[in-house]
């Protein structure tokens, strides 16, 4: 397995949450894992994935703990969101309706990222997504 870039914990609160998705988005730039025309998709995947962890998987509760983690796997970036809960199927969530709430985000995730899995042994939600092809001028969107 390729060793993380980056790799941070912190309190399932919303405050805490702002502060690590900063922290993971510049590092993602950094890296050079996306561009700066690919941040808003990357940051909009990430902040579901932790707005979930922090109300579905943690209930709230400050004492427990999310982790972001991101690998670099050559061709390809892996985000990992742990949380203490007890996990959910992504592909089991379907497009809402109009008046539904919930759900959004992981369809979101499923259309912005190449693959979206949950890892219950991990307790973690895995997103990848492919590294754009710079040489082409192409940008990935999913």
């Amino acid at each position: 397995m390729d060793k993380p870039f980056f790799n941070l914990q912190f309190p399932s609160t919303f405050d805490a949450m702002a502060s690590a998705m900063n922290q993971a988005v510049a590092a993602l730039l950094h890296h050079e894992q996306v561009g700066r025309e690919d941040e808003p998709w990357i940051r909009l995947c990430l902040e579901e994935a932790l707005v979930n962890a922090i109300r579905h998987g943690n209930r709230c509760d400050a004492c427990r703990l999310v982790e972001i983690e991101m690998v670099d796997h050559g061709d390809s970036c892996t985000i990992r969101v742990h949380d203490e809960g007890n996990g959910f199927s992504p592909e089991r969530i379907k497009m809402p309706d109009c008046e539904q709430l919930g759900g959004r985000g992981v369809c979101l995730m499923r259309h912005f990222m190449d693959h979206v899995r949950y890892d219950f042994a991990e307790h973690c939600l895995e997103m990848t997504f492919q590294h754009r092809n710079c040489c082409k001028g192409e940008t990935h969107h999913g």
